[in-house]
C-alpha cells in the first residue's frame, strides 16, 4: 500500500510538472507606445541657486556635489521611480544637469536617493540621447529603463507649458524649456517564446515604475498578457495590453486552445511559470461593450450612471492624474474639445487624492465634473497608462480609446 502511494505521488509530479512550462524573458525592454510614438515625459530644470533641492512639497539638502568647471551653470530636476526605499525624494530621483545650457551637458543622477551626488557612479555626459536603467534599492537585479532625449517643446507652446509647471514648483526658479530633459518609459519587457513548437508572445509591464513585477492580484498597475502568435514590439502595444491582468494566480490565458494560469513570475521578471488549467479566462473589456449602467462617484458627493452623464453628444471620460506631467501636457487640446462641444467629460484621476484634485481643477479652470478612480473602475475598463481617452457613444458603448488627444480630436471632427 505504501509503495502504490509512493508510485502515485511520484506519477502525479511527473504530470503536473509535464504541465508547468517555465520562460527565460528576454531583457527586450520597449516603449508600450511603440517606436514612433511622441508620448514622452517631459522633465523640467531648475537653477541651482544653493545647496537645497525643491520638490512640489519637499525639500533636501545636498550632501556632497562633484567639483563642477562651472558651478553657476548647474541646474536639477527630477526622474519618476518608486524603487529607490531610501530616497530623500519621494516616488522621484533628482538628477544634477551640469552645463546645463550647452549642447553637451553632464547629467550626475542620484542613484541611491542621498543627495550625495560623489558616490553614484560615472556621471553621463550627454550629447544626443541616452538608455538609462535604474536599479531598485531592495533588488539589485532588478531595473527599469528610460530613453532620455533632450526638449521637443515647440517654441509656440513654451510659455504654456512652463507656467504650468512654475505654479507646481513655487519655490524653484525654471529653466528655459529648451534645456529640458524628455524621458521616455520603456515599461514593458518582451519576450518570444513557443508551446509544443508554436510561437508565443510574453508581455510585462511595470507599471509601478520600480523595477519589481508584484505578484499579487490588489495591484492593478504591473500587468502580464500572453499571445498565442508572435508580434511587432515595434508597434504600438496597447491593443494587446488591454486584456493584460494583474500578476498572480487569477491572470489565465488561452494559447492554441488551452488554458494556463500563471503559476510564478519572479521579481525581477527575468523568469516566469505557467500552469495548465481548468479556470476560465476573463471577458475582457474592449470596443463596443456595453457601459451605460457601470456608476462613478462624483467629488460633489452625487453618483451617476454613465447613462446618466450621456446627454445629446457622445462622453469622453478623461482619465489621468494631477502628477502627470503627459495629462498637462495635453490638456489644452482636452479644453479645446469640449469649448467646441464635441464631447461631454468626466475627468476620472487615478493614484490621487481630493485635496490635491480640488486643488488642480481650481487652478487648472476644469469645468467639468471628476471623480476619483475607484477599484471597480480599474476593473471595468482596464485602466493602467496616462493619459487615457475613452470615448463613449450615445448609447452607452465603448466606440475609441486613445492616448493622444490631437488623434481624438482629429477623430471627433471626422
Amino acid at each position: 500500500m505504501k509503495f502504490k502511494f509512493i508510485f502515485f505521488a511520484l506519477v502525479s509530479q511527473f504530470l503536473f510538472a509535464q504541465n508547468s512550462m517555465t520562460f527565460d524573458i528576454a531583457e527586450n525592454y520597449v516603449s508600450e507606445f511603440g517606436e514612433s510614438s511622441d508620448m514622452v515625459t517631459f522633465s523640467p530644470l531648475f537653477k541651482l541657486e544653493s545647496n537645497t533641492i525643491y520638490n512640489k512639497n519637499q525639500s533636501g539638502t545636498i550632501k556632497a556635489k562633484p567639483s563642477f568647471s562651472n558651478p553657476s551653470k548647474i541646474a536639477y530636476g527630477f526622474i519618476l521611480f518608486l524603487g529607490n526605499s531610501h530616497s530623500v525624494f519621494n516616488r522621484e530621483t533628482t538628477v544634477l544637469v551640469e552645463n546645463y545650457d550647452s549642447t553637451t551637458p553632464i547629467l550626475h543622477i542620484d542613484r541611491n536617493g542621498n543627495l550625495d551626488f560623489t558616490d553614484d557612479g560615472k556621471p553621463i555626459y550627454f550629447k544626443d540621447k541616452f538608455l538609462l536603467k535604474l536599479s531598485n534599492s531592495d533588488l539589485k537585479d532588478s531595473k527599469f529603463l528610460y530613453v532620455v532625449s533632450k526638449s521637443r517643446i515647440s517654441k509656440e507652446n513654451e510659455v504654456s507649458i512652463t507656467n504650468r509647471y512654475s505654479a507646481n514648483f513655487p519655490k524653484s526658479k525654471i529653466v528655459s524649456t529648451k534645456f529640458w530633459l524628455v524621458f521616455e518609459k520603456l515599461s514593458v519587457r518582451v519576450s518570444k517564446g513557443k508551446i509544443n513548437g508554436k510561437p508565443i508572445t510574453i508581455l510585462i509591464r511595470d507599471g509601478d515604475v520600480n523595477g519589481i513585477y508584484t505578484f499579487n492580484p490588489d495591484n492593478n498597475r504591473d500587468r502580464i498578457v500572453l499571445l498565442d502568435k508572435s508580434i511587432d514590439e515595434t508597434q504600438s502595444l496597447l491593443s494587446f495590453l488591454m486584456d493584460a491582468e494583474p500578476i498572480d494566480h487569477n491572470a489565465v490565458f488561452e494559447l492554441y486552445g488551452k488554458n494556463y494560469y500563471v503559476k510564478h513570475l519572479s521579481k525581477n521578471g527575468n523568469k516566469l511559470t505557467i500552469s495548465e488549467t481548468d479556470k476560465n479566462t476573463r471577458v475582457m473589456f474592449n470596443k463596443e461593450t456595453d457601459v451605460s449602467n457601470f456608476s462613478i462617484d462624483l467629488l460633489s458627493g452625487e453618483t451617476k450612471a454613465i447613462s446618466n452623464l450621456i446627454k445629446d453628444k457622445p462622453l469622453l471620460i478623461d482619465v489621468g492624474g494631477t502628477w502627470c506631467g503627459g495629462c498637462i501636457t495635453q490638456e489644452p487640446t482636452v479644453k479645446k474639445i469640449y469649448k467646441e462641444q464635441l464631447v461631454d467629460i468626466i475627468g476620472v484621476f487615478a493614484h490621487d487624492t481630493e485635496e490635491r484634485v480640488a486643488n488642480y481643477v481650481k487652478k487648472h479652470s476644469i469645468e467639468w465634473p471628476v471623480a476619483l478612480m475607484s477599484k471597480a473602475f480599474v476593473e471595468k475598463f482596464k485602466t493602467y497608462s496616462y493619459p487615457t481617452f475613452i470615448l463613449i457613444s450615445k448609447d452607452g458603448k465603448i466606440e475609441v480609446i486613445e492616448r493622444n488627444a490631437k488623434k481624438l480630436y482629429q477623430y471627433l471632427k471626422e
